[in-house]
């Protein structure tokens, strides 16, 4: 697979936004351990900021949801939310000297909560130029990379630290402000895109469907991922593990989870889609090692190994549930504001309810290990649940195609001439029939024997849609079966 396809060396400095984005807990290493006052800020600062990343991102699925997802992608929102971030984080800093929580604490919060609500919007929107297998691997990647950077932060100097972070904030900011004023950052999806704008639209909001309905197909298409993040915000908001007094673990997991995820991306091939191979088979199958390493005694080798893969294990979840609201974005069938602003939201109430827990008994009794072993172990069990439940509910043909963006490999000549042959024909087809981008993309897969169910996987859009285009095909091919059509396309 060719990782390059459709790149843009500007998206490395997604890493930078990575770093510094307000509503992680691990992007204020270095001020939490700057000086020995800095929690009197910090503390009500975070909470604010994820309080108003809740409301903001609440506001932005609404207005999604009502078609109005242009309003947020325009130059004056895009630039004015790099404005709101950084002046956000200018007083931030500011007030970090003087070591004291003021009211202008709640001015800096939101500033820095609403700018960067829109920054990942914008930023998500210039991501979801990939495919899934493509923002699995650059998504694990930047997120490598910015916490990376975190880490190395929370060991140098603190002036040091803070000038890096000062220009992190800059670089992250600029390259969103930059495609904006370009007008490149309006349509998310790259050149020669499976859809039209106009095609994507009408997937979006179909008639007479109300916000909640729009809400529950969304959940059908990406519920598994989107349950596992909100796991890592809560974990993450219960307590933050210090290793060595300098080490943040939400961090390092991240880079042991991109460590999983990158060679998943490139080496994986698979009979079925990326998404849920990897969430029935490879995840279960961690999960049930965890379990297993969970087990034993305290104090001892696997009890405390488990504890280092643990994190690596919620760290490859929360990348894999990233590069897979880059994907529905990249799908179309939901607007970009819809999908980010929906994910943040859930992000910062998940993680404001984990500072609660953290404040309950059950989490206050040796520092919230045990308490929080439950919950991972009720997560690994709902994994294994899930994926025992779909094996038993759905028997998928076998399938004789390559993954989902075309990318998959030969096994011969005459694979590759049949291959090749197919795609003109359906090409053809779809040229004389007047399909669409989408329709014709489908198609592709119908003609190779996919199911409705497997397009939907494939593609990260709901079975319902992919239904809805199957039928459109037939009508418009003059079909009535699956028999019908791929005699249509031989002949």
């Amino acid at each position: 697979m060719n990782v390059l396809k459709g790149f843009r060396p500007e998206l490395l400095l997604f890493a930078a936004f990575f770093a510094i984005m307000p509503f992680s807990s691990s992007s204020y290493t270095v001020f939490r351990l700057s000086s020995e006052t800095s929690d009197l800020v910090l503390g009500p600062f975070a909470t604010i900021v994820l309080v108003a990343g809740l409301v903001a991102g609440l506001g932005a699925g609404l207005l999604a949801a009502r078609g109005k997802e242009g309003l947020l992608l325009r130059r004056g929102a895009v630039c004015g939310g790099a404005a709101l971030l950084v002046v956000g984080y200018g007083m931030f800093v500011a007030l970090l000297l003087t070591g004291l929580a003021t009211p202008l604490t709640v001015v800096a919060a939101v500033c820095a909560g609403v700018g960067g609500l829109e920054l990942c919007i914008a930023w998500g929107a210039l991501m979801a130029s990939f495919g899934l297998r493509r923002a699995i691997f650059w998504v694990g990647l930047t997120a490598a990379g910015g916490s990376f950077v975190d880490l190395m932060l929370s060991s140098v100097d603190t002036t040091i630290a803070v000038l890096v972070f000062a220009l992190m904030v800059l670089a992250s900011v600029t390259v969103p402000c930059l495609q904006a004023l370009r007008g490149e950052i309006a349509d998310p999806t790259e050149s020669g895109a499976s859809s039209t704008p106009v095609e994507r639209v009408g997937e979006r909001r179909r008639e007479g469907e109300s916000l909640l309905q729009l809400v529950r197909r969304m959940g059908t298409v990406l519920f598994v991922p989107f349950a596992g993040l909100m796991v890592f915000a809560f974990v993450t908001g219960v307590r933050k593990f210090v290793l060595f007094d300098v080490v943040y673990m939400e961090a390092l997991g991240i880079v042991i989870g991109a460590a999983v995820a990158i060679p998943l991306a490139l080496m994986v091939r698979t009979r079925r889609p990326l998404l849920p191979f990897i969430y029935q088979v490879v995840l279960p199958v961690s999960a049930l090692g965890l379990i297993v390493l969970n087990s034993f005694p305290e104090a001892t080798s696997p009890l405390w190994l488990a504890a280092w893969l643990s994190y690596g294990f919620f760290g490859l979840i929360a990348i894999l549930a990233l590069a897979s609201l880059c994907a529905m974005a990249h799908a179309g069938e939901f607007p970009a504001a819809l999908v980010y602003g929906g994910a943040v939201a859930g992000f910062c109430a998940f993680s404001l309810l984990g500072q609660f827990c953290g404040t309950l008994p059950p989490f206050l009794e040796q520092n919230g290990g045990p308490a929080l072993l439950v919950v991972s172990t009720l997560y690994f069990a709902f994994l294994i649940g899930m994926a025992l439940g779909d094996g038993w509910r759905i028997q998928e043909r076998a399938e004789a195609a390559s993954d989902s963006e075309g990318d998959g490999d030969s096994t011969g000549d005459a694979e590759a001439h049949h291959a090749a042959s197919l795609a003109a024909r359906c090409n053809e087809c779809a040229r004389q029939s007047g399909l669409s981008p989408r329709e014709t993309e489908i198609l592709g897969f119908l003609a190779r024997g996919h199911s409705p169910a497997f397009i939907a996987k494939t593609l990260v859009i709901s079975e319902s849609t992919a239904r809805t285009h199957t039928k459109s095909i037939y009508r418009k091919l003059g079909v009535n079966s699956r028999e019908e059509l791929l005699e249509y396309i031989d002949s």
